[in-house]
């Protein structure tokens, strides 16, 4: 738990020029004001993209000779989203984003802006974008408005088109080294105690490090239904989980999630990053299995279970989805026996 309350405050960590040499180039140009006019910030979820997104705004728009200072009036308006010359494209709500509300940004960003200097457009994720709206949001960077920056987020780069991310300079957000994130949660006022177990299971991803330290509603309910799913080994067993689960649907996300995280955890533990005693709450059977998994498999459930979010995204029955997902995960883990 945490061990204070912290309101929605400037970021505890802005050093961003020590997380990759990336981070550090696009911080430098924000800072003198030379700027590409698109940027497209890569990486897993829970990296940290849109605090990133967020910081370099800031940095564009400071007062202060130290930028970004996190005080000034300048910083202030960007973090308390009240800066009316960055504008934002978020499909927070899961709902894709379609090309009217593009073409809407567009013309708004073609108009002057309300200072003297830069408009900045973020938008996360690319790949909520429909096909219709990626191509609007193309011409735009292919004929660049001036004095207009985009910052665009993706958790699936390969679900992004090729003709946007070449238009862009591409920034790979990387895992963060313990040495920062360890301090960074300590100063965000968690239990110190805890954070090792937590550095421990995220592989230097913070999202998943702050969540392992939550105590997240439904997180027991969501980690039970991963487990089952990892131990099913018939139709049969797939039959009685979707009929268990068919008013699950509010906590969809929180299904997908955990599932994401297992094969995610797995992937690590295979290239060395993790322990397998990090993964120890997972079933001791379904673990000696995974380990013996190729990683384009697990790749492919990684895969699958973003169809499921795009399906679900995309208003598609959530019984239908689940029980796709299930069997999927259930013949990849078939070839786990076989090999």
């Amino acid at each position: 738990m945490k061990q204070q309350t912290h309101s929605a405050a400037w970021p505890v960590f802005t050093d961003y020029d020590r997380l990759s040499a990336g981070c550090r180039i696009a911080m430098q140009q924000f800072r003198t004001g030379e700027m590409v006019h698109a940027y497209l910030l890569t990486g897993a979820r829970g990296l940290g993209k849109r605090t990133f997104a967020r910081v370099l705004a800031s940095t564009l728009f400071c007062m202060s000779e130290h930028k970004p200072c996190g005080h000034c009036e300048g910083c202030r308006r960007v973090w308390d989203w009240n800066e009316p010359d960055v504008i934002t494209l978020f499909a927070d709500d899961g709902k894709q984003i379609k090309v009217d509300e593009v073409r809407e940004v567009i013309r708004t960003v073609g108009q002057h802006s309300f200072g003297a200097g830069h408009r900045v457009v973020l938008v996360e994720p690319v790949e909520k974008l429909t096909p219709g709206a990626q191509n609007c949001l193309l011409k735009t960077l292919e004929e660049p408005i001036s004095n207009v920056v985009f910052i665009l987020m993706t958790h699936e780069l390969t679900a992004t088109l090729g003709t946007i991310a070449s238009r862009c300079v591409r920034v790979k957000m990387q895992p963060w080294p313990d040495e920062i994130l360890g301090p960074v949660m300590e100063k965000m006022g968690y239990d110190k105690n805890r954070i090792p177990s937590a550095l421990g299971l995220s592989g230097g991803n913070i999202g998943m490090a702050l969540e392992s330290l939550e105590d997240a509603e439904g997180e027991e309910e969501s980690r039970s239904f991963a487990f089952k799913v990892l131990a099913s080994q018939t139709d049969a067993d797939i039959l009685a989980l979707s009929t268990a689960l068919k008013d699950g649907k509010a906590d969809a996300e929180q299904y997908l999630t955990a599932l994401e995280t297992a094969f995610h955890q797995v992937l690590m533990m295979k290239a060395g990053l993790l322990p397998r005693e990090a993964l120890s709450r997972y079933p001791e059977k379904w673990l000696d299995m995974a380990a013996d998994a190729g990683e384009d498999s697990l790749n492919r459930l990684l895969d699958a279970v973003f169809l499921a979010r795009r399906r679900r995204a995309g208003q598609v029955n959530w019984q239908s989805t689940l029980d796709q997902l299930m069997m999927t995960i259930l013949e990849e883990q078939k070839t786990w026996h076989r090999s």
